[in-house]
């Protein structure tokens, strides 16, 4: 038995996937909006985010979904 379950760890790798993620995604957003010229950038920041928070929430609901305990017993 070890001090943390593996449920723990793959919680933690994936809370620290997302936030690398949204680090990123923060990044694009803000080059698109402030150093944009014009609409059309600041649209494609729009329809970036809107992508963004939905395949988020399905990887979330996903990986909620998944019993972990199940691969290694």
């Amino acid at each position: 038995m070890s001090i943390f379950p593996i449920e723990i760890i793959f919680n933690i790798l994936a809370g620290l996937v997302f936030l690398i993620y949204w680090g990123i995604t923060f990044v694009i957003l803000y080059h698109f909006s402030r150093f944009g010229i014009g609409v059309q950038p600041k649209k494609f920041a729009a329809v970036f985010l809107f992508g963004s928070v939905v395949l988020s929430a399905a990887a979330i609901i996903l990986f909620m979904r998944i019993n972990i305990g199940s691969f290694f017993s």
